[in-house]
């Protein structure tokens, strides 16, 4: 490993091929009792472990933490998590290697996005393949709207067990009758349908985010901070995600009003919200820390998602917006600074 990445104090891996073997065997667990979707948030870790073991180590001896991973995530769970324990080799060493280069937290983290979305549609492919079924999109499509079908009827069934809750989501959406409400949810399946790739994305997103932020911690843990490109290593998205955010999301509001069906216009723009919103309300997040009120802020916020979740999580991502473009000037500004004392 490079010299330069190396720091006097000692450094200890031991506790990150820990967790990046107990990682994988957790979501081997989760996978095979249902709970893939928490599971799959273990990759973060075991990627994260992976990429700080990757640069403090002066042998390649982090190989035996990721090969253990894979088989025990193969013993216990199969083919599908020990694929996604396998995630952190590639995951990790693009991440060390964007490290090295001094990149910033955000460049990073769209790069393990990227990454991911691309892991986990491959990964859906070989099972899918596997599985014998026809390679074609028409057959693809066919084959993710039967699971959507199958957790649409699941929902269906599970609603109309309880009276009062069947009630309850007829008032919610806004259903005078049952055949009302049946043709409402199947609207919003079908939805789901088109926006999935839009979701799965997004979802990387926040597994990336998760996974440059453990890389912070794994490097505190393993005392070799010096890796980072600097000591704070902070996300600050560029003005042009905040631009294009609100300018989908209006654009979205305004089509969505004169239009009752979704259009390849109204998913563009949906879909581009979708996948910049967390990013958005994560700036919405840092915007808060930043008051001397937080306490009251946060109360409100947590009320208003309890009453009006869509209205708070709207206001607190332009929040989110308007941090960008402060934080965005803040380091405009620092640099004619430093440009001036140069």
């Amino acid at each position: 490993m490079d010299g330069n990445y190396r720091t006097p104090r000692r450094i200890s891996v031991l506790p990150l091929a820990v967790a990046q073997v107990a990682a994988s065997l957790l979501l081997a667990v989760s996978t095979r009792t249902g709970y893939l979707h928490i599971g799959v948030f273990l990759v973060a870790v075991a990627t994260a472990a992976f990429a700080i073991q990757s640069l403090a180590s002066g042998n390649y001896i982090y190989f035996i933490s990721a090969a253990l991973s894979v088989c025990g995530a193969f013993l216990i769970g199969g083919v599908f998590p020990a694929a996604m324990s396998a995630f952190a080799v590639p995951a990790g060493l693009t991440a060390a290697y964007m490290l090295k280069k001094r990149s910033t937290k955000i460049s990073v983290t769209v790069a393990l996005e990227i990454l991911y979305a691309a892991l986990f549609t491959l990964t859906f492919l070989a099972v899918y393949l596997l599985a014998s079924y026809e390679l074609s999109v028409t057959a693809i499509t066919e084959y993710i709207g039967d699971i959507v079908d199958v957790l649409k009827q699941a929902f269906i069934a599970s609603i109309e067990e309880d009276e009062e809750v069947l009630a309850a989501f007829m008032k919610m959406m806004g259903a005078k009758s049952s055949e009302e409400l049946l043709a409402l949810i199947d609207a919003e399946f079908k939805l789901l349908t088109l926006i999935m790739p839009a979701m799965l994305i997004s979802v990387m997103g926040i597994i990336a985010y998760l996974t440059s932020s453990l890389i912070k911690l794994g490097a505190r843990v393993a005392h070799c901070e010096i890796v980072l490109p600097d000591p704070k290593w902070e996300t600050v998205p560029s003005r042009a995600s905040a631009v294009i955010y609100s300018l989908s999301y209006v654009l979205y509001t305004a089509a969505a009003i004169f239009s009752g069906e979704m259009n390849v216009f109204l998913l563009a723009c949906y879909s581009i919200v979708i996948v910049l919103t967390p990013l958005m309300l994560l700036m919405g997040v840092k915007w808060i820390r930043t008051l001397r009120n937080k306490v009251t802020v946060i109360v409100l916020f947590v009320f208003g998602t309890m009453f009006m979740a869509d209205l708070a999580s709207m206001i607190l991502a332009f929040f989110g917006v308007r941090e960008i473009f402060l934080r965005r000037d803040a380091m405009k500004e620092s640099e004619k600074e430093n440009d001036r004392e140069i």
